[in-house]
């Protein structure tokens, strides 16, 4: 379920970053029917492909850090592959407001 950041008790990591609509909506659903709770942060982003390179916005999906693996995983699992590693994406402390 989406959560703000200071609804969450434990730090969160990033672990998904949506570069459209369909991606978002589809990593909301995923999490949401396996009963993860979720942050989601509108950030940017540097891509460095050469089909859109340049900066650009992108929703970022935080989850408990304890949980990453095994989000990854399921995002992963349903065809979301932009993910990020654990070792990737920092924590984020409860605090900064992911």
């Amino acid at each position: 379920m989406r959560r703000s950041a200071d609804q969450l008790s434990e730090d969160v990591s990033l672990v998904y970053i949506a570069g459209n609509v369909v991606d978002a909506e589809k990593a909301e659903r995923v999490l949401t029917e396996q009963g993860v709770d979720y942050v989601l942060s509108l950030e940017s982003f540097a891509s460095t492909s050469l089909m859109r390179m340049g900066e650009h916005k992108g929703l970022f999906v935080y989850v408990p850090t304890a949980q990453h693996g095994s989000c990854r995983d399921l995002l992963e699992r349903h065809g979301l592959t932009d993910t990020v590693g654990l070792d990737a994406g920092l924590p984020v402390e409860k605090s900064n407001g992911a």
